[in-house]
């Protein structure tokens, strides 16, 4: 799979990140001033999930976003690999001791005066979201570590890569969340494997004609965190354990599911699947019924397709034996119960995201197939279900899209793990 993500990073965390050759991102969970007990909140477990779109051999790109700086101080620059700790498989990872320090940049894994593992931006600056004091960086605890793999001198800026016309395709995944909108940000965006080569290609462009300001200069080896506190983001997941969660605001010690295996957040079922995928895709594969013969191209959590906000919560693309991009699962998610507004609403979204996934790639099959898929705990009775249908999208040489039926899998957590079955 050629899988790859942009991270967000500023003036102010840059220096550290280049110099630790390490990618952070914000904490989410609440935080009690009173008692300083965390809570870990859905929020928390949808970071938890971006974080799974990186693992090993993970391409990066860092995003410098603006604070104060001028156009050609900002933009993408590029790119790393994701790498594993030493001895570990571990490459996403939770650090809440070891701050990190390079060209008068700090990354904090807590509140240096209060100890508080979560900070934000105010006035411009990142201040501490419990004592509210002033901090010299970000607070950064969930990491993962990076070798470089070609480091471009020059930033490509917003105008080059979303506007210029004089380049084949789109970043649209990216520009999407460029829109302003409740929930189009993430701490770590995924970009499908043609975004990633018009990335490389508009990178080695702007080096090449020398367009913007220099990137600072990287640090070319790995320098590793100590591995003494350092937890894997998978320890989360762990449907034995109690957390300290929030549920209907109140802060209580509880299992990730209740008494009937339903999930108390739907991005810990989202974490969950992500971590399926990449492990043991099969048996998803089987459940589908799907053709043996076909392999994952691509994976990701929600994937943007619509000026709207409209988005996928996973999105699988596979690809036939010849190495021909040939389907898309797209995946709803439901903590409980499947509705008809599910099975209706994921059928209306086949034809933008056929076009998403078709309209800068060649070797696309044609027909290509549509799988839409709807799990949940439980699903209401009567619901009505469309047959297969197909529909052509006018390319210069038109593609025939083929949606099926949408299938409906129930979920449950049982025997601390959750497992899938058809309803």
């Amino acid at each position: 799979m050629e899988n790859a993500v942009v991270m967000v990073v500023d003036k102010y965390s840059i220096g550290a990140h280049l110099a630790r050759l390490t990618a952070g991102v914000k904490y989410p969970a609440d935080y009690s001033r009173k008692s300083r007990n965390v809570y870990y909140t859905k929020e928390f477990y949808s970071i938890l999930v971006d974080l799974a779109n990186i693992r090993k051999g993970t391409r990066v790109f860092f995003y410098k976003r603006r604070i104060d700086e001028p156009p050609d101080e900002r933009g993408f620059m590029g790119e790393w690999e994701a790498i594993p700790l030493p001895d570990t498989e571990t490459v996403a990872y939770e650090d809440l001791s070891n701050d990190l320090y390079g060209d008068g940049c700090v990354i904090h894994a807590r509140c240096p005066q209060c100890g508080c593992p979560k900070s934000s931006l105010s006035e411009g600056k990142p201040v501490c979201a419990a004592c509210k004091q002033y901090l010299q960086g970000h607070i950064l605890p969930l990491r993962s570590q990076l070798q470089q793999v070609h480091i471009y001198s020059n930033y490509l800026d917003d105008n080059t890569a979303y506007v210029d016309i004089t380049d084949n395709g789109r970043l649209s995944t990216l520009i999407f969340r460029k829109i302003y909108g409740a929930g189009r940000e993430r701490s770590v965006n995924p970009i499908l494997p043609e975004e990633t080569t018009k990335l490389r290609r508009l990178l080695q462009r702007v080096q090449d004609q020398k367009q913007n300001e220099l990137v600072p200069v990287p640090c070319t080896a790995p320098c590793f965190p100590s591995l003494s506190n350092i937890k894997s983001i998978s320890f989360y997941l762990d449907f034995s354990q109690k957390y300290p969660i929030k549920r209907s605001n109140l802060c209580v010690q509880g299992y990730l599911h209740d008494s009937h295996g339903r999930v108390i957040y739907e991005t810990i079922l989202e974490f969950w699947m992500m971590y399926k995928l990449l492990k043991n895709s099969q048996t998803l594969f089987h459940l589908l019924e799907l053709n043996k013969k076909e392999i994952i191209e691509w994976f990701s959590n929600q994937v943007l397709f619509g000026i709207g906000g409209e988005k996928s919560d996973i999105l699988i693309l596979t690809q036939n034996e010849e190495g021909t991009r040939c389907r898309a699962i797209v995946i709803e998610l439901k903590k409980d119960l499947i509705d008809q507004n599910s099975i209706s609403q994921i059928t209306k979204y086949s034809y933008w995201i056929a076009q998403l996934v078709t309209s800068q790639i060649t070797r696309v099959a044609n027909p290509f197939i549509i799988t839409p898929v709807v799990i949940g705990f439980r699903k209401a009775r009567h619901l009505t279900y469309s047959s297969q249908y197909r529909f052509q999208i006018p390319y210069e040489h038109p593609l025939q899209v083929q949606v099926e039926p949408v299938i409906t899998l129930g979920y449950a957590v049982s025997q601390n793990d959750i497992v899938l079955k058809r309803i």
